[in-house]
């Protein structure tokens, strides 16, 4: 019965594509550590500010510990909603510009809970072709009717909406693409969203805390802030914590409390994440986190000396082929520099890449070891 579960593992294997745990033992920062006993400098994490090992954070968590339980004891519906989470949402439309927010456990979860619950069978959904796994998934269980337009590209997108006689019309969209580190068109989405009355969502996981004047995004970096219905992100990458959000309209967020899934049937997170993640937008909203993305900037503008197109904290290095690439990341690994392969399906076949993420968290010395490998191999 479970030999079909070996044949899917020879395939892989023998693809090249067989994923495994590594164990990263992290210093005091995420950007530094041990991966098999080896000590590296790592360029493959998602803390793009440095913000995971700030002593206002933790401290944040330490006095949250003190004062609150443990764990939450329950779902956000039956006893899991206290002040710990509620302050955090109050703190994150304030931040977001929006009426109202809410908490999630997981980006991934929020993704799939937003989106089934504001589409169904009557409903057609736009997404781009390089939208991440969540997105997918959520629009997958919705049942809606799935249209994929090809990446950033706003002429197939209106070509599907004009056709398209749905009685509701959703596009979703990164705002800043997680593999690639580009930024979608996200104006000429915003105007053809209001051309064909369609909703609009966007993902701002990897663009919140890195962009924007009070570093809330993409959508504040191009003056759009509000013109979603719905703006998403996450605490686990620039903000240095854990779990989700989203913000829009009171309506819109009392609705998601109602219906979306993942949030009604998933136990509360605890007390001391929330009291963290306050803390990050505490830090993101402050003249300290405007100095942190002014810094990662510089990091960016020195990568795009031998990486042209790094527009963004995420600059991949594709080289095509699945034994090349684990050769360039067996010999940066040689140099102490962590920059894991990216293979399919994560990415489509033929562009398997390093992907390369810089923090505002790395040192000049440190950035300067990666450009002399870039250059070097």
């Amino acid at each position: 019965m479970t030999d079909f579960i070996k044949k899917e593992l020879d395939e892989l294997a023998a693809a090249g594509l067989t994923r495994t745990l590594r164990e990263f033992i992290p210093d005091r920062s995420a950007l530094r550590g041990t991966l098999h006993g080896r000590r590296v400098v790592n360029f493959s994490s998602n803390s793009y500010l440095g913000l995971d090992s700030h002593p206002a954070l933790k401290k944040a968590a330490q006095d949250a510990l003190e004062k609150w339980p443990v764990g939450a004891p329950a779902s956000r519906l039956i006893t899991g909603t206290g002040p710990w989470v509620s302050e955090l949402e109050e703190k994150t439309a304030a931040w977001k510009k929006r009426e109202a927010a809410l908490y999630f456990g997981s980006g991934y979860g929020t993704n799939v809970g937003i989106i089934a619950a504001l589409a169904d069978r009557d409903t057609d959904i736009f997404l781009d072709k390089l939208d991440h796994a969540s997105i997918v998934d959520g629009a997958v269980l919705s049942r809606a009717k799935l249209q994929r337009y090809h990446h950033n590209d706003t002429a197939d997108l209106e070509r599907l909406l004009k056709r398209s006689t749905a009685a509701r019309k959703l596009v979703v969209t990164d705002t800043l693409f997680s593999m690639d580190g580009d930024v979608a068109p996200l104006e000429e989405i915003v105007a053809l969203c209001k051309k064909h009355d369609a909703l609009l969502i966007v993902d701002e996981a990897h663009a919140s805390g890195v962009f924007g004047k009070t570093g809330a995004g993409m959508m504040e970096e191009r003056g759009l802030a509000g013109a979603a219905l719905i703006e998403m992100g996450t605490f686990s990458k620039a903000l240095g914590v854990s779990g989700g959000y989203v913000a829009g309209d009171r309506a819109v967020i009392e609705y998601l409390v109602n219906r979306a899934r993942s949030f009604i049937f998933t136990t509360a997170t605890p007390p001391m994440v929330c009291a963290a993640s306050s803390s990050a937008i505490d830090i993101v909203m402050s003249g300290e986190g405007a100095y942190l993305r002014e810094r990662l900037q510089r990091h960016i503008a020195t990568l795009r000396a031998v990486i042209p197109a790094a527009a963004t904290q995420i600059a991949p290095l594709i080289l095509g082929d699945i034994p090349s690439t684990m050769a360039r990341y067996e010999q940066f690994l040689e140099r102490g520099l962590l920059a894991l392969p990216v293979r399919p399906p994560t990415v489509p076949s033929g562009t398997s890449r390093l992907r390369i993420s810089l923090s505002a968290g790395h040192t000049n010395a440190e950035i300067a070891a990666l450009i002399g490998a870039l250059q070097d191999i």
